[in-house]
């Protein structure tokens, strides 16, 4: 009994209070993305290739989303590049390399990075293999990082982390490995939940004398 007691106080002394299982960080996750109806502010993308270690400028932009599908990316950095998706539709219009050019597609394809918080969310634990990733400070918020590892082989990713608000439960960062291999990573710079948002800008009207490249099917 006193070996036991002793076993007992010793990890309880030398387990940082802080530690927390993955299973239950993405729980917490869950829970509070449930609770979203909308959300908008800003972010910072960065993309990375192992293959030329190049370091591009991150780019820069603003969201408005409102669930469970309509989302509007507008970067100001570069300036003019847009993604929205109206529900059923997603347009994608990138001037700052194809500005003659606009696609539209069904939204189920083309809803954006930020879009797949919702995939890391939705049944995770059946659909990844997690682990703890280590804690870090984002846009001066305390969060832990989880690892996520597709349990079957998935289209836009082979393994993700996400960092996860140790207050709310948000996500504030998440960097996915894509099939090429390039490296996305998306940090919030600011998220407000559950606020008024422009129901303008969930929609699009390609600017005059830009060809449209219609994806989806209609006629």
């Amino acid at each position: 009994m006193r070996l036991l007691l002793a076993t007992v106080v010793t990890l309880a002394i030398n387990t940082p209070l802080h530690a927390q299982a993955p299973e239950a960080v993405v729980d917490r996750a869950v829970t509070a993305y449930k609770s979203i109806k909308t959300m908008r502010g800003s972010f910072e993308q960065t993309l990375r290739n192992p293959l030329t270690g190049s370091q591009p400028r991150p780019a820069l932009g603003n969201f408005e989303q409102e669930m469970p599908n309509r989302i509007s990316i507008r970067f100001t950095d570069p300036d003019g590049d847009r993604i929205v998706v109206n529900g059923t539709v997603a347009w994608l219009y990138l001037p700052s390399t194809n500005p003659s050019q606009a696609f539209k597609m069904p939204a189920a394809t083309g809803g954006g990075s930020l879009n797949i918080i919702e995939q890391f969310l939705t049944a995770p634990a059946a659909r990844y293999t997690m682990t703890s990733a280590g804690t870090a400070s984002v846009s001066s918020r305390a969060t832990h990082a989880v690892k996520l590892v597709p349990k079957k082989a998935a289209a836009e990713f082979t393994q993700a982390t996400v960092w996860i608000d140790d207050q709310d439960g948000i996500v504030r960062q998440f960097e996915i490995v894509e099939p090429s291999g390039l490296v996305r990573r998306i940090r919030m710079i600011e998220a407000r939940i559950n606020v008024p948002v422009d129901k303008a800008a969930f929609t699009f009207t390609p600017p005059k004398g830009v060809q449209v490249i219609d994806q989806t099917g209609a006629r």
